[in-house]
């Protein structure tokens, strides 16, 4: 038997003249993802995404676009199996400057949508920052 447990995330996208760029942030486990993490009681996935990227990357004005879909994975804590789903979902911010939260998080960065594509590293992450990046395209019009 496993234990259920519940995330979630937000891809957060910015404009500027030049383009638009892609929050990622380098977790305590040396990846490259987007800001993601446990649900609190009584808190919604939207409510903990929002949450979870004003902690780790001090981002709080986010403009909530779409829900972008979902990811579930098996993993192993201290020997016992665990089934993860993470929710996820698309913000838009007009703030620039990051302040991460050095006690989970070594880094952040703004990236092209390219770069970012290169970068992000978990499995299955790819997909869903494309479609993120494209679902944003369509609805702000940019690209």
């Amino acid at each position: 038997m496993f234990e259920r447990e519940f995330s979630s995330g937000g891809i957060v996208i910015r404009r500027s003249g030049e383009g638009i760029y892609v929050l990622l942030i380098k977790d305590g486990y040396g990846h490259w993802t987007w800001p993601k993490g446990h649900l609190d009681k009584n808190e919604t996935p939207q409510e903990a995404a929002a949450r979870e990227i004003k902690e780790e990357a001090g981002i709080a004005d986010l403009d909530l676009l779409a829900k972008v879909g979902q990811t579930q994975y098996f993993y192993r804590l201290n020997g016992a199996l665990r089934f993860k789903t993470v929710h996820l979902y698309l913000f838009e911010t007009r703030e620039v400057a990051l302040k991460i939260q050095k006690s989970e998080i070594d880094s952040g960065e703004w990236l092209s949508p390219r770069d970012a594509l290169e970068r992000i590293e978990y499995r299955g992450s790819g997909k869903l920052l494309k479609k993120a990046i494209d679902k944003f395209s369509v609805i702000k019009k940019v690209l």
